[in-house]
């Protein structure tokens, strides 16, 4: 009777402690509402971990929100045939007919093209050493007469990085502005902006003067080329952002957007917390981010969709389609450029 006794108290300790964590740092509070009546709901359905897990899925669902969500760290492995499923969609056999893992593409290509063009390639902004990555494709195309970024498919990463990274493509101005919820309930908020020589956060928080955090920049070898980015439907988050601030900042018939239709609009952003030891893993939606013009895109529809529309539209684009007309409206660009 003492285990499972002991079982309870520790199942319903860890629903509360998800439960206090999302009504602190939830980034909408209109959702919130009904929080309260959920704090002691399920109190007589806690048994042990695994129906405490239970309960708090179906308590996060409640916000309406697919950004948030618990659960287990080190899953068990798929079964033996879901596992063969997708290791069959992901190797390929070599000479000896023995299969062996498919190539990770690189999160950064970067190619400076004989006629002048560079093309950089951003799949991720969520991978270890991403900003060093980027500065180290925009200078090896630092001689190009214009630029393509290629941020389709990339689904986002880190908002300071991103917003670090976009010092490679501009030389000063406002890249966005970050609010999450302060414990008084009122909202702390950050803007990120990049000066001629730095990188810098300005940080506001209610009851306390502001401050500013100062850092190196990338160098802007790539600013003020004529530029066009590259996006696509899956074009998500912080990709997104990058995108808005390179398209605000840039000089007017110096910057486009190509791509296969609008992007999601995902202006929200998430923060992992561990508990019971590391044992399971909670996602919440904190972070709410501003393009530089001040719009906000949305959470993705669940209330607001305020997507990034491309310019010219490559409905088809499979991969090929979207680059060729990227090439061809720089060309364009260039084009008008030397007419001048």
């Amino acid at each position: 009777m003492s285990i499972n006794t002991s079982a309870s108290d520790l199942g319903r300790e860890l629903y509360r402690a998800v439960w206090q964590l999302v009504n602190q740092t939830f980034f909408d509070t209109a959702r919130l509402a009904h929080w309260g009546s959920l704090e002691h709901q399920y109190d007589n359905e806690i048994v042990d971990e695994e129906s405490a897990l239970r309960c708090i899925d179906a308590m996060l669902l409640t916000l309406n929100d697919d950004f948030t969500w618990a659960e287990r760290v080190n899953k068990p492995a798929p079964a033996c045939a879901e596992a063969s499923a997708t290791q069959a969609a992901t190797d390929a056999p070599d000479s000896t007919g023995s299969a062996v893992p498919a190539a990770e593409p690189e999160p950064v290509m970067a190619v400076l093209r004989p006629d002048g063009i560079g093309y950089i390639r951003i799949l991720t902004l969520d991978h270890p050493g991403i900003l060093d990555l980027i500065e180290a494709g925009a200078q090896k195309i630092a001689a190009c007469k214009g630029v393509v970024l290629d941020l389709r498919n990339n689904v986002g990463g880190d908002v300071q990085t991103t917003a670090a990274a976009c010092g490679s493509f501009l030389k000063d101005g406002l890249v966005t502005t970050m609010e999450m919820r302060h414990a008084d309930g009122g909202i702390e908020r950050t803007e990120y902006a990049l000066s001629d020589d730095e990188f810098f956060a300005n940080e506001y928080v209610p009851g306390l003067p502001p401050t500013s955090k100062r850092y190196l920049r990338s160098a802007p070898v790539l600013a003020d080329k004529p530029i066009v980015v590259l996006i696509n439907k899956r074009t998500m988050s912080a990709a997104e952002l990058m995108t808005a601030a390179i398209v605000q900042n840039g000089t007017a018939g110096k910057v486009l957007m190509v791509g296969n239709g609008a992007t999601p609009g995902k202006g929200i952003g998430q923060t992992n917390y561990l508990f019971m030891e590391g044992k399971y893993r909670v996602r919440v939606t904190r972070v709410r981010w501003f393009a530089p013009g001040g719009d906000w895109l949305g959470d993705c529809g669940q209330t607001v969709r305020n997507p990034i529309e491309p310019d010219v539209l490559v409905p088809e684009d499979r991969g090929i389609e979207g680059v060729q007309v990227a090439f061809k409206e720089l060309r364009k660009m260039l084009d008008a450029a030397e007419a001048a």
